[in-house]
């Protein structure tokens, strides 16, 4: 039966089995298997980057960039959760550079002075942008992202995603109990020196009502609302998405930039960008450095696909953003392995909800999504060592 699937498989691609496909159905472990048997029902999409060192006389570093995708669909709904503080993280940077005229930058506290959490009793503290995006990295904190989105505004996200080519993307939702005027709109935000002297005020920005998604968005059989029962999908349709091909995408053309468009380039100096990486790459035991408390994360709390350890190799480099929310786990990474001399990109998402009933908190995170993601992550390294050592 196995030979069978793998015999469609290659007739259904003319022929010409792609990586990711001929090392997924290569593998024998249970949790592949389970995932295969019914990638439409786990929405299971993955994009595989494999960096290349090509050296010649002319040009002494250029990397050769080989994608392989399996199930790639840009139109197919899953929820980003946090993955969209990858973008918004750059975008807020690119913000403060357009406010240095008043003598702010990444490191001049900021607060906003609305309710921008949309909690009522929730108290704003001044903080950076470079504070901010470190805790957006190291533990995903969502307050962070909040700050990010309010700085940002809801019309400058969408504005640079459209600019940058990411047609179908969207980020209208901050991750807090907002109303669509409550992620609309936003500001002002007061902006202080290290001696906590006002030195600017940006104005209240108001965005227009967004479209619904154009992409089908119902999601599941029924969720619960306020403790009811809702006989019927889920809509998403008003909700946050990006395709996980645009988030490969993003994370590429920040890590190599000179390997995309123009258009696709992110705003940011190269001291900028660096910081950006290295706050994507800094892990909690790295950041959490007061000896007299105890990290309150384990190094792979935010490493899903090459997280298969509570610590994580000292030779690797790992920069990504996680995603977990209503089913679906997702993981956008770039590894590096200094000791192997390896490198690749590897996103992934799929959907584990297996009553079909969503915001009941009962979703198989640890008994698939994990185990999966930390398999696929296990297979690509395999794969990509065994290439480069010419096996």
């Amino acid at each position: 039966m196995r030979a069978f699937v793998v015999f469609i498989l290659l007739i259904s691609t003319g022929g010409k089995c792609q990586v990711l496909e001929r090392l997924l159905f290569a593998d024998t472990s249970e949790i592949v298997r389970k995932v295969l048997a019914d990638t439409a029902t786990y929405r299971l999409q993955i994009i595989l980057t494999e960096v290349e060192e090509k050296n010649s006389f002319f040009s002494p570093y250029h990397p050769k960039l080989v994608t392989s995708t399996f199930r790639n669909k840009p139109a197919e709904y899953f929820f980003p959760a946090s993955l969209v503080k990858l973008p918004v993280a750059a975008f807020a940077l690119e913000k403060i550079n357009d406010l240095r005229v008043y003598g702010i930058s990444k490191t001049s506290p900021f607060v906003p002075l609305s309710d921008f959490q949309c909690q009522g009793n929730a108290k704003a503290t001044p903080l950076s942008v470079k504070d901010l995006v470190y805790k957006v990295f190291v533990y995903s904190d969502n307050q962070a992202f909040n700050y990010l989105y309010e700085l940002c505004g809801q019309q400058y996200i969408q504005d640079r995603l459209q600019e940058m080519g990411y047609s179908k993307a969207r980020i209208v939702e901050k991750i807090a109990r907002c109303d669509g005027t409550g992620n609309r709109i936003t500001g002002p935000i007061a902006f202080y020196n290290p001696e906590q002297h006002l030195i600017h005020i940006e104005g209240r920005q108001a965005a227009p009502m967004a479209a619904p998604l154009a992409v089908n968005a119902k999601v599941g059989k029924g969720y619960l609302w306020n403790g009811k029962y809702i006989a019927s999908p889920k809509d998403f349709s008003n909700s946050n998405f990006i395709p996980l091909q645009d988030l490969h995408q993003i994370l590429l053309s920040l890590v190599l930039p000179k390997e995309v468009e123009k258009n696709k380039q992110f705003h940011l100096s190269e001291d900028q960008r660096d910081e950006l990486l290295e706050a994507m790459r800094t892990l909690p035991s790295q950041y959490f450095t007061d000896s007299t408390q105890k990290v309150p994360y384990k190094d792979n709390y935010a490493k899903y696909i090459m997280g298969s350890a509570d610590t994580i190799p000292k030779d690797w480099r790992i920069y990504n953003k996680v995603g977990l929310a209503h089913g679906f786990i997702s993981d956008c990474m770039y590894l590096e392995d200094d000791r192997q001399k390896l490198r690749f990109f590897l996103s992934a998402v799929l959907y584990v909800n297996q009553d079909g009933v969503l915001n009941d908190g009962k979703y198989e995170y640890t008994t698939v999504g994990l185990p999966f993601l930390r398999r696929l992550g296990q297979i690509v390294y395999a794969h990509t060592l065994s290439k480069k050592n010419g096996r």
